[in-house]
């Protein structure tokens, strides 16, 4: 049987910043989740539903930057 070449792997980095009070939920469910397993868990809430949204309204990265700069003066 011939072998099937493997592909790469897609590597996407990120770091999400979460809020006491804001985002107790998520603190509470990253909490339990042992480091080694942290992807394999947010793969799991991604095709739970959570790819169903739009994000025609969420705001822009650079507005979110330019409101922290502002919010910081």
């Amino acid at each position: 049987m011939p072998r099937v070449p493997l592909q790469p792997p897609v590597v996407i980095r990120t770091a999400i910043t979460l809020r006491t009070g804001e985002d107790d939920d998520l603190i509470v469910a990253f909490a339990r989740i042992p480091t080694r397993k942290i992807a394999a868990f947010i793969k799991a809430a991604m095709r739970s539903g959570g790819l169903q949204m739009s994000v025609d309204g969420l705001p822009d990265d650079s507005e979110l930057i330019d409101s922290m700069g502002s919010f910081l003066l």
